[in-house]
Parts: structure tokens; C-alpha cells; sequence
């Protein structure tokens, strides 16, 4: 009996593939810019002319060869483990994947697992078939394809940053495109103000956090939102908030004196786009390419101020952690608290050193973000020491016989079912039956979600504990141990 095939027809078309400015650079084969309804037509037509049926067709648009997490390829996934197709069809092998190990896993493993047969038409493979040496051989050459393209592309960008011309998408906040030349900044004069100002604030020796706050106060838009309102839509997702690490970014560029540094970051490999920090030996540098917004004697002063602020010991060590680094959060924006030294200096000559923590978020954009929320330390070590001391003394009072009686009705209502092992005193148990330490909120949950459960719990209530597990039903309910 001939078997009945389910075809899930995948269709990919990629960004390079869809470039055309990439396709006139000669640097993206023409044959890579057949379209994705082209694909399916193709393959619509070779279902019918094979007799199988069509069930769905899966489509990425956009989507790299070498990248596997496509919308569109996991719903085909997730449709073959359900059953629903059993033959996955696409146009050639590239369509499926450029990474030679993933799609020979995919091809060898995690199809046959599921139960699919594998079919690209125009290279006439097929997993079914006695051709599956060449099935190998293609996914090789494709995989070579996704490199060598890859090679040509960072050269084409590092010819256009070494020839001087601006490559990122967006111009730095103080500058615009010019519209003769995109690969050209020229200054945008209402955002070139700003950060004039943000420079002679810094000089006068205000911080990041504080500029930040200033600029949140008057109501300036951000640099996300500026661009949003001035050269896009009128709408960004981003908050309109200047951030401590935004001023940050802005006071230490040196593209607003006229220079123009690029090639500073990139990718590990063209398969992995993990973006990492470039050694200073690989950076492409051009001096007074464009007109300057900052000059040079007031660039070298807030470098120098930089420099003097940075956060480091005396010797030259990161800052000790604070005792309670990441377990506050502000009661309103739920951001963690930041610690923070001070010195109080006194009118007799001496000085007091204390530490204090307050909302990260009111550090990083002022008063518009949040509020301050200061809480010292030496307040917070006596609220834990006061616990520590509570429990220290509810054990003292059972020891001396102060329990109340609802202890005892407890005890003898679940008496049966619970099971003292190890050394648990008798005040201890106690304690454990009193109905003013039982009357907690519950939550059991899988083990393997345990731990996620308790951070985000203790995200919220600092208290929440794990105090025991579940087994499988024993003699007792309940074990003490």
C-alpha cells in the first residue's frame, strides 16, 4: 500500500538574499533572489504532480541560513512532533540551513526521529532515497557559502569604514546624516546643544546620575526618542528617560571632537553574533573627518574628570560588595537597591563613614525615573538582628513552657501522621506545631522549578524559605528531621 504523505512545504527567503543593494554590489548571488512565493509556487506544484497532500506551508522571511531559530521552522518542528506532517519539502538544501553540522542533525537526526522524510527538489535529495552521501556533500558547499559570503561582506564594510564613511545605522545623538552623503555626519544644531550643555555640566563637576536627572527634569527626550520624533515615526518603545550609562556613553565619544573611530566591536564568528569588544589594534580611526561639536581643550578637561571619578580603592581593586547587595529592590519600580559609601565630616574634625542603599533607578535618571528611598545599613542589620533575636526567643519561651494551647490541638490532630527523626528537641517541636508560626502561605511545586520559584518569591517577600520536600506517601505525612 502506498504511503499517504502529509508535505509541509518550507519556504526562507534571508536579508542578504533580499538586499538588493547587496545584489548590485555583486556580492550576493543573483540565484539567491528568487522569491519566497516563487519557492512555494515551485514546490506547490511538485506535491501535486507526486500525488501527496499539501497540509501547511511554513515560511521565514528575513532570516539568516545560519541561524535556527526561525518562527516559521520551529512551527514546522512543533506540527511534525504532533504528527500533523510526515514529509518536509523545501526548494534546495540552502533554503533549509547554511550550517553544515545543524542541517546534517537535522537531515540524519531530528526528522527521521519524528518520523519525516526529507525532500529538496532542485538538488534531487532525498533521505528516502540512496543519495544521502550528496545530501552532505551540498550541506559542505552551502556552509562554505555562509562563510565566504560572510568574508565579503565584512570586506566590502571595512573598504567604506577605511575609506572614511560612516556605516552605522544611525548617526551618533548630536549629529544627523547628510542628505547628500549618508555615509557623512554633519551636526544636528538642537541636539548638538544638548550635549555642548551635558559637557559643561560635567565640567563643572556634576555627575553622570546628576545630568541625567537635570535633563529628565526639563523634559529633554532622550536620544532614542529624539530620533523617534525627529526622523522616525513619533514613537519608540524605549522609555523616555536619560539614563546614568546613556551620559556615560555621550561624555567619553570621542566622535564629537571631529574624530570618527569604528570597527570597535564585531561578532566571534560568522556563525556565532555574540557582538565582543575589539582590541584597539583593529580599530579603523579617522582624525577631523567631520565638524566637531565638543573642542579639544574641553574634551581632554571631562576625560580628565573621568579619569578622576573612576570607582576604584586605593589600591587600585574593585570596591568591596555591600552586605546587602542584591537583596533589596525599591517598594515602587521593584528596581534593586544600589549601595553607596559616605563620609559625614563634622564640625569638631572628625569624620563618620557609613553606607546607605537607594533606588538604582533614581541613580541612573533622577527624580523622573523614581525616588530616592534611602534605608541605611546600621538600620537594616538591626531590623535582621531584631529576627534573629525573636526566634532566638520564641525557642527560650518553649523551653520554659510558654506555649499556647492551640500548639497542643495541633499537635494532637496531626500526631498521627508526623514522624520526629534526628535530634529535634521538644521546644523545637513546639515551635513547629504553634499556630503562630503555622499559619504561612503554602506553595509546593515541582523540584525541578524549586529554586526559580524561590528567587522570584524572594524578589518580593525576602522571608520566603524552602523548608521541605515531597516524597513519595510513606507511613507518615509529615517528617521532622
Amino acid at each position: 500500500m502506498k504511503k499517504l504523505y502529509k508535505v509541509g512545504i518550507y519556504c526562507r527567503l534571508s536579508v542578504d538574499d533580499a538586499s538588493n543593494s547587496a545584489k548590485v554590489k555583486n556580492y550576493i548571488p543573483a540565484d539567491e533572489s528568487v522569491s519566497i512565493e516563487n519557492q512555494y509556487e515551485l514546490l506547490s506544484k511538485f506535491v501535486m504532480l507526486n500525488g501527496w497532500t499539501e497540509v501547511k506551508s511554513y515560511r521565514d522571511d528575513g532570516y539568516s541560513g545560519g541561524n535556527f531559530q526561525r518562527p516559521g521552522f520551529l512551527e514546522m518542528l512543533e506540527d511534525a512532533r504532533h504528527g500533523l506532517i510526515n514529509l518536509i519539502l523545501v526548494k534546495d538544501l540552502s533554503r533549509l540551513g547554511r550550517d553544515f553540522v545543524e542541517v546534517g542533525r537535522y537531515t540524519d537526526v531530528i526528522f527521521p526521529s519524528l518520523g519525516c522524510r526529507f525532500v529538496s527538489v532542485l538538488d534531487c535529495l532525498d533521505t528516502e532515497g540512496d543519495n544521502t552521501d550528496m545530501l552532505h556533500f551540498r550541506s559542505l558547499m552551502n556552509d562554505y557559502h555562509l562563510k565566504d559570503l560572510s568574508g565579503k561582506i565584512k570586506s566590502v564594510l571595512h573598504a567604506k569604514m577605511r575609506s572614511g564613511q560612516y556605516i552605522a545605522a544611525y548617526a551618533p545623538y548630536g549629529y544627523r546624516k547628510s542628505e547628500e552623503d549618508r555615509h557623512r555626519l554633519v551636526i544636528d544644531e538642537e541636539a548638538a546643544a544638548v550635549v555642548r550643555r551635558m559637557f559643561e555640566l560635567r565640567r563643572g563637576g556634576m555627575a553622570y546620575g546628576k545630568i541625567a536627572a537635570v535633563l529628565n527634569s526639563e523634559g529633554i527626550l532622550s536620544p532614542r526618542w529624539y530620533w523617534a520624533k525627529r526622523y522616525g515615526n513619533g514613537s519608540c518603545k524605549y522609555a523616555n528617560l536619560w539614563m546614568y550609562a546613556t551620559v556615560k556613553n555621550i561624555l567619553t565619544n570621542e566622535v564629537y571632537t571631529g574624530n570618527l573611530i569604528q570597527n570597535q566591536t564585531g561578532s566571534r564568528s560568522y556563525k556565532d553574533g555574540t557582538m565582543i569588544c575589539k582590541p584597539e589594534s583593529e580599530w579603523i580611526r579617522h582624525e577631523a573627518l567631520h565638524e566637531a561639536i565638543i573642542s579639544p581643550e574641553v574634551w581632554n578637561e571631562v576625560q580628565a574628570i573621568n579619569r578622576e571619578r573612576t570607582l576604584l580603592s586605593a589600591d587600585n581593586a574593585p570596591p568591596k560588595p555591600f552586605l546587602f547587595t542584591g537583596k533589596l529592590v525599591c517598594a515602587d519600580c521593584k528596581a534593586p537597591l544600589q549601595g553607596n559609601r559616605e563620609t559625614q565630616r563634622r564640625k569638631n574634625g572628625t569624620s563618620k563613614k557609613y553606607v546607605s542603599y537607594f533606588c538604582s533607578r533614581y541613580t541612573a535618571s533622577g527624580y523622573g525615573a523614581c525616588s530616592r528611598h534611602t534605608i541605611y545599613e546600621m538600620t537594616l542589620t538591626e531590623l535582621v538582628l531584631n529576627e534573629i533575636r525573636a526566634h532566638a526567643e520564641a525557642l527560650e519561651l518553649a523551653e520554659m513552657g510558654f506555649i499556647p494551647a492551640g500548639a497542643y490541638r495541633n499537635r494532637d490532630f496531626v500526631a498521627g501522621g508526623v514522624c520526629v527523626k534526628g535530634n529535634i528537641s521538644r521546644a523545637m517541636e513546639d515551635i513547629l506545631f504553634d499556630p503562630q508560626t503555622s499559619g504561612g502561605l503554602l506553595i509546593a511545586v515541582d523540584g525541578d522549578d524549586a529554586e526559580a520559584c524561590l528567587q522570584a518569591l524572594q524578589s518580593e517577600i525576602p522571608c520566603a524559605a524552602q523548608i521541605g520536600y515531597v516524597t513519595k506517601l510513606q507511613e507518615n505525612h509529615l517528617i521532622l528531621e
